[in-house]
């Protein structure tokens, strides 16, 4: 089953398994149309991947809708600098990277 990024959920899309927080704690049950306050709810907590399903009931395909940015070696090199002292395993801080990243990327 693919997970897709909570910036590419959309209101109106339907879970495929059930949405926790890192505790375990239930966010949004399966089956459930996302809104727009699922969606801030889940920045809240730092959801940052959530299973769909689609309209034909298979899960989403997000490597469709993901699009792949070529960035330099100096930028990763600049990236992993500034962020050698956190723990990029976190899935909150590996997010924050990879978003720092594009921006970059996308900027020069």
């Amino acid at each position: 089953m693919n997970s897709v990024k909570i910036k590419l959920i959309r209101e109106g899309m339907v879970t495929a398994t059930e949405v926790k927080d890192r505790m375990g704690r239930i966010l949004l049950t399966s089956g459930k149309t996302i809104t727009s306050k699922h969606l801030k709810v889940f920045k809240t907590w730092g959801i940052t991947e959530i299973n769909i399903v689609s309209a034909q009931g298979s899960t989403f395909d997000a490597e469709k809708k993901e699009q792949k940015i070529l960035v330099k070696p100096s930028i990763i090199k600049e990236m992993d600098n500034l962020f050698q002292f956190a723990d990029r395993r976190h899935p909150m801080v590996n997010e924050f990277y990879n978003l720092c990243l594009s921006r970059k990327a996308k900027g020069s």
